[in-house]
């Protein structure tokens, strides 16, 4: 039953709608533990069917003693409990038995977000007078502007945009749709970048497709993600910066001005309302600094 691997994935794929990223992960994540089980028992001699609670802990705990981070020590868990819940359904085996093994508490660290201040100067940071610069300035704008997802960014569609309405549709995780509204300002640098688009670049792969090399092809995820460090790296000494430091911030100065918790949940696209709370430690913490900083008696 070990085989059905290839089944199950393309089953997150085509009907759960996980990200191809999301279930390369997975099949990763079981294939591990399969080779674990190989190596210290004899996949011949454990199958699917077999597998018990301690095989499963005994796997996460060397996990854990070789160093590993506790929330990839999770997700592994996550594979498992759904990998042996699809051959429950299938009636492949009777039980689950990774449903009861507990996942390991992980010290979740506060996201770091840029100030409003540092933000104005990222945004003034591109050029304005090459194609690059006006992409690049169009895409921090986005991020910060909507809070949108690298993922969701990248496969943005022409279609997508009603610049009369200020509004942009998204496909989420699992193709969740959802709109968000677009500000002036990045309307503007979305419109200045479109507007160089149609003149510096002469064929396109994809022509539907909003964010381009200069040569029209698709961008990809690292290009992306390099060319935000480039930027945030001038305003922060932070090592952990990324594309979801525009969304961390998006989130946090939301809060910071008053908006309704709920609402911030559903222009991020989160499933649950506990995953959007951590901003409100954020700018909890935030307030903490300031008074520690400016009150006398603090």
């Amino acid at each position: 039953m070990w085989n059905k691997l290839d089944q199950f994935i393309q089953y997150l794929i085509h009907q759960r709608r996980y990200s191809q990223h999301t279930a390369v992960c997975y099949s990763t994540d079981i294939g591990q533990f399969i080779d674990y089980l190989e190596h210290h028992l004899g996949t011949d001699k454990v199958s699917p069917a077999q597998v018990d609670v301690d095989h499963i802990r005994e796997f996460l705990g060397n996990l854990i003693i070789s160093g590993m981070e506790k929330s990839s020590v999770a997700r592994k868990l996550s594979a498992l409990r759904s990998f042996f819940r699809y051959l429950v359904r299938r009636g492949d085996i009777e039980k689950n038995p990774a449903m009861v093994v507990s996942a390991p508490k992980r010290n979740r660290p506060l996201p770091h977000v840029l100030s409003e201040t540092q933000m104005q100067r990222l945004m003034e940071l591109p050029p304005t007078d090459t194609f690059e610069g006006l992409r690049d300035r169009a895409i921090l704008e986005l991020f910060y502007g909507t809070g949108m997802r690298l993922a969701e960014l990248l496969e943005l569609q022409m279609k997508q945009i009603n610049f009369k309405s200020g509004i942009v549709r998204v496909l989420g995780k699992r193709k969740k749709e959802r709109l968000l509204p677009l500000g002036k300002q990045s309307l503007t640098a979305l419109q200045n970048y479109l507007d160089i688009r149609s003149r510096a670049v002469n064929a396109f792969e994809e022509p539907e497709r909003v964010f381009v090399t200069r040569k029209g092809r698709p961008l990809y995820p690292e290009a992306v993600r390099r060319m935000v460090k480039k930027y945030l790296h001038q305003l922060s000494e932070q090592e952990q910066l990324s594309p979801h430091t525009l969304r961390h911030s998006f989130a946090t100065h939301m809060l910071d001005r008053g908006a309704d918790l709920l609402a911030v949940k559903e222009l991020l696209g989160h499933e649950s309302l506990a995953t959007t709370q951590i901003y409100t430690h954020v700018s909890m913490e935030r307030l903490k600094h300031v008074y520690q900083k400016a009150h006398p008696r603090a």
